[in-house]
């Protein structure tokens, strides 16, 4: 699968070369409503699964899992700065979990660090990139202006810290890790956020190293194996979680399509209110493999 990753990679960072910042802007949405969004529309269908064999129902495992979303919109409307942090947070661990999960046997606390600082770096650099835009949205969202020299000094301190934790899980020995490959990756991702903008930047992490694996994993945990048949299978059980998904994203930009800068920064907090659910689930199905 990383084969495929790097070539796509490569072939988007050339796209990003011919399109103009706007066309990033389009092919950025359609691949985050599509590929994006699905990979998180079968959260239900994974706790029933992983469930299956207790006594909790599939209606309370939607009303808890909706009252979940609910409780992380409203935490973004009255603490947007707490919000915005511990997504940030989370989503760096998810990154990293996905990433890093398969390459490593132990099970200890120290790849939960390690898991959360990679994937906290893969973000500062897309924010570091795109300074500008990165900080005019998290000042929608908590109306702070945060300073030019913030991102790069994220970028400072969480590159020692997964150097660090790097150097310690590496008595593990696990055959599967490439540190140098690990390396290349990252300097291919610089060389993408620098070209890209911030929102396509994210896109294509997101889409291609993220969720495309993820579905791959969700899939094999569901019905055993990625063929067309399994395929099929998935699409149908969380069609009608990702219609509604994209109904109201699209709803939400008829509203405020004069606005894209507050439309983006609305979109952001959607994400992160389906994100913080979906990393317990996935955290839940990984543990039980």
């Amino acid at each position: 699968m990383k084969n495929y990753k790097i070539v796509i990679t490569f072939f988007l960072l050339w796209l990003t070369i011919q399109f103009d910042s706007e066309a990033e802007n389009v092919l950025a949405y359609v691949s985050i409503l599509t590929l994006g969004l699905l990979h998180g529309a079968n959260d239900i269908k994974l706790l029933t699964r992983r469930g299956s064999t207790g006594t909790t129902s599939s209606y309370k495992i939607l009303v808890t899992y909706v009252a979940f979303v609910l409780c992380v919109g409203v935490l973004f409307y009255i603490l947007p700065v707490l919000a915005l942090f511990v997504f940030v947070v989370i989503s760096g661990f998810h990154f990293g979990e996905e990433h890093l999960h398969d390459k490593f046997t132990m099970g200890t606390r120290l790849l939960t660090y390690f898991f959360t600082t990679y994937g906290m770096l893969i973000l500062f650099l897309i924010f570091y990139f795109n300074a500008e835009a990165t900080s005019t949205i998290i000042y929608e969202i908590t109306s702070y202006d945060l300073p030019d020299s913030f991102f790069l000094i994220g970028i400072g301190l969480l590159g020692i810290s997964t150097l660090i934790f790097s150097l310690v899980v590496y008595k593990n020995k696990n055959k599967e890790v490439s540190y140098i490959e690990e390396f290349v990756y990252i300097l291919v991702f610089i060389a993408l956020f620098k070209m890209a903008n911030l929102l396509w930047s994210f896109a294509i992490y997101f889409v291609i190293w993220h969720a495309i694996p993820s579905l791959s994993g969700q899939i094999r945990f569901l019905y055993g194996n990625t063929s067309f048949a399994s395929v099929v299978k998935y699409l149908k059980s969380s069609f009608v979680y990702w219609l509604l998904s994209i109904t109201g994203v699209f709803s939400l930009y008829f509203y405020l399509r004069d606005d894209l800068y507050l439309f983006n920064a609305i979109f952001f907090a959607f994400l992160a209110t389906i994100t913080f659910p979906h990393v317990w689930v996935i955290n839940s199905m990984k543990s039980k493999k």
